[in-house]
């Protein structure tokens, strides 16, 4: 193939064809499957039979703002848009194509801004109590201390020091359709070390015990979604608060953000930046803006009223509403 037929070939072509094929050969499973599936859903039914060059930007920008107002919302809108930017540039790329990009310049919808549904210490501790007994306990705890559910899944008993509390997370088991497999972490950050609080130190080994100390994965040979599903379907049974596995990792991170420097959290939950660790987890309290407000007088303004004010004559009026 050379450069003009190269241009001439529709987008399903790249994609299905060349850009596919390629990605799997370089991505994990599950980036892959998420390509294939907003490419499926949103990109193919539009541009499919279009080559780069029938593309313009007008009707790029037309079809994120038309997407954004459906059920896949601005974010599935901006990944459908990234997809199809991929796709192109990439073409574009291996092949030299000097044409016009028709995704350059696009503007994406405004978007809400993401709150993971969190639990109180007060609640989370219920959840914690009320999982006593359930098969899949051990990955509840495990989850209660920050990891990324896949992390929790893929994490072994040998991985525990039973001594000191220290497991390493050093993988991912992570569950496409029709696929369960192990994975390199997530980051290179994310592969490190946690520590398990006293209580729950204890009470992983209290299960490994009577489990007859087995060795492998803590949830065996089942599936991510057999797990999510049976604590999901306890809790309920049980009537006990649940916001799924990915949102205790948001609990943690939360609690963990309000009382302890945010370096600290965000290498303890291996994200490959700082930022994301600001973005999610921290925010301001009232007590802390008071205690802000309160060193900022006193090193600059004054403590009082009368200690800002003071060799001024205030109006009567002032003096009164002051009063």
């Amino acid at each position: 193939m050379d450069a003009t037929q190269a241009i001439a070939l529709d987008i399903s072509q790249i994609s299905q064809d060349h850009y596919l094929p390629a990605k799997r050969k370089r991505r994990r499973p599950n980036t892959v499957y998420g390509y294939e599936s907003s490419l499926n859903l949103h990109v193919l039914p539009k541009w499919g039979a279009m080559s780069i060059p029938e593309i313009t930007h007008d009707a790029v920008q037309d079809w994120v703002d038309e997407l954004a107002k459906t059920d896949a919302g601005p974010c599935g809108a901006e990944k459908a848009y990234k997809c199809l930017r991929q796709v192109i540039r990439w073409w574009m790329d291996k092949w030299g194509l000097y044409v016009a990009d028709p995704t350059r310049g696009i503007e994406m919808p405004r978007k809400v801004p993401y709150k993971p549904s969190v639990l109180t210490t007060r609640r989370l501790k219920r959840l914690i109590r009320g999982l006593v007994g359930c098969k899949y306990e051990p990955s509840g705890i495990i989850q209660s201390h920050g990891t990324r559910p896949s992390e929790a899944y893929y994490l072994h008993w040998e991985h525990i020091d039973w001594r000191t509390g220290r497991y390493h997370i050093s993988g991912a088991l992570l569950q496409i359709p029709g696929l369960v497999y192990e994975s390199d972490t997530k980051t290179p950050q994310s592969d490190r070390d946690g520590y398990l609080s006293p209580w729950a130190l204890d009470r992983l080994h209290a299960i490994w015990e009577s489990r007859g100390r087995p060795k492998g994965r803590i949830i065996g040979d089942d599936k991510p979604s057999k797990v999510y599903y049976h604590l999901k379907a306890w809790a309920s049974r049980h009537k006990l608060p649940w916001v799924g596995m990915r949102n205790l990792r948001h609990t943690w991170g939360t609690i963990a953000a309000k009382d302890n420097p945010i370096e600290a959290v965000s290498a303890m939950m291996g994200h490959a930046s700082i930022q994301t660790t600001y973005q999610y987890y921290y925010s301001l309290t009232t007590s802390t803006i008071k205690r802000v407000q309160r060193k900022v007088a006193r090193s600059i303004l004054g403590k009082t009223c009368d200690d800002m004010y003071r060799g001024i004559q205030l109006p009567t009026f002032e003096l009164a509403l002051a009063a």
